[in-house]
Formats: C-alpha cells, sequence, structure tokens
C-alpha cells in the first residue's frame, strides 16, 4: 500500500474550490464587482474540478490497473 501526498493533494483542491465558490465568490457578488465575482467562480470550480478528476484517476488506477 502505497501513502503518498495525493490524497492531501486532493482534499486541497476541494476545499479551496469550495471556500472559493461559497466565500470569495459571495463577497465579490455584494460587492458589486462583476469580473471578480465571475473569475472566482470560474477558478473555484476548477479547482473542484481538478479535486474531483485527481480522485477519480487515482481511484480508478488503484482499482482496475494497479
Amino acid at each position: 500500500m502505497f501513502i503518498g501526498f495525493l490524497p492531501y493533494v486532493i482534499v486541497i483542491f476541494i476545499a479551496t474550490g469550495l471556500f472559493i465558490v461559497l466565500v470569495d465568490a459571495k463577497m465579490y457578488k455584494k460587492e458589486k464587482q462583476k469580473k471578480e465575482h465571475k473569475a472566482s467562480l470560474i477558478f473555484g470550480w476548477m479547482n473542484i474540478a481538478l479535486g474531483l478528476g485527481l480522485f477519480l484517476v487515482n481511484w480508478i488506477y488503484n482499482n482496475f490497473i494497479w
């Protein structure tokens, strides 16, 4: 069994993505900063997608390939 840093990276990607989407984007929307709101939503969802994608690839690798 290999215990590396990948699970920590996955958690960090998902956690920061959720923080950006739930806190940062809401703050920018409240202050009516449209460009910053849109950018924070894009980067937040990118973080969440990367975290979930890494999780899926890691799961497939561990269950089917290795």
